[in-house]
């Protein structure tokens, strides 16, 4: 039973480095805006995401205004093409506005405050403080972005963007589903705490194997592997959960996973590198057992 109690807890060695990395980093995302925005303020400057944006604020302004309504209610049937042509002109210099606030200054800080607002959203409705409609948690809102181009067309004398209003859920890009908010939502204090008490139990577990095995040298060797099995499977479930958000997006919404992905590197990074220090260890604890063998054999 004995021989078999350092290999039992070197399992539970793997599922706790597993869980302890995986509750360290959530519990930093769920509770520290400012690192959650300083995570996705680069992806400001991704292409894809400027391009889907830029579509997104082009065609919800587009919609939104209604041209071919507008002039189709005034103009005769014979002259439904002038309604087209004139949507298609709006809709031009609809785009030519979005992509120089895209190009701008402007638009870094938009995205930063947006993101900002949305993980205060998420966190609220989490937490049960402030926001308790989880329908308005989750999202990256394009008001203030759409507010920007509007002011600009404005400015250029479309006065009658002013009467119309912008205010929606349409105006926004889904990052996390409200059921998914809505399921998490009594396992924040678990998540705190288990951020806290796993990587602990993960320390006590890596002594307690070296201590009850017999051959102290075979439990150092344990230990180590046990930690490289562990972020091993780290980054193995980052993977495995990326395809699951992935196949749940819609089509053409592809920001949440630019999101997730600048969102999970720090946790592959933090994989990656407890599988090179332990490995690292490994190799030595390995090494000096050979020499120390070698030495003892030869004075024999």
């Amino acid at each position: 039973m004995r021989r078999a109690t350092p290999y039992f807890l070197s399992v539970l060695l793997v599922v706790a480095v597993l869980l302890s990395s995986v509750a360290v980093w959530a519990n930093k995302q769920v509770t520290n805006t400012d690192y959650f925005v300083k995570t996705v303020a680069p992806l400001a400057d991704d292409p894809a995401v400027q391009v889907e944006v830029s579509e997104r604020m082009t065609q919800t302004i587009v919609a939104a205004v209604n041209i071919d309504g507008r002039l189709g209610a005034y103009l005769p049937g014979q002259l439904d093409f002038l309604a087209e042509k004139t949507n298609a002109a709006f809709q031009k210099l609809v785009l030519s506005q979005v992509d120089k606030l895209v190009d701008s200054d402007a638009f870094r800080k938009l995205w930063s405050g947006a993101a900002r607002l949305g993980h205060i959203s998420i966190k609220q409705a989490l937490t049960g403080d402030g926001v308790a409609n989880t329908v308005l948690a989750g999202v990256l809102s394009l008001q203030s972005f759409i507010q920007a181009v509007i002011d600009a067309l404005v400015a250029q004398g479309a006065t009658f963007l002013e009467e119309i209003s912008f205010i929606g859920s349409d105006f926004s890009i889904e990052i996390i589903q409200p059921e998914t908010i809505e399921s998490i939502r009594g396992w924040v204090d678990v998540l705190q705490k288990s951020a806290t008490l796993l990587p602990l139990f993960a320390l006590l577990l890596s002594v307690l194997i070296i201590y009850v095995s017999r051959n102290k040298w075979r439990g150092a060797k344990l230990v180590p592997a046990a930690w490289v099995l562990g972020a091993a499977l780290v980054i193995a479930a980052v993977k495995i959960c990326e395809n699951i958000y992935s196949n749940s997006l819609t089509a053409g919404n592809d920001t949440p996973m630019h999101v997730y992905r600048a969102l999970t590197d720090g946790l592959n990074q933090a994989g990656r590198q407890i599988s090179f220090v332990s490995l690292l260890l490994l190799v030595v604890i390995v090494t000096s057992h050979m020499v120390k063998r070698k030495r003892y054999e030869s004075i024999r």
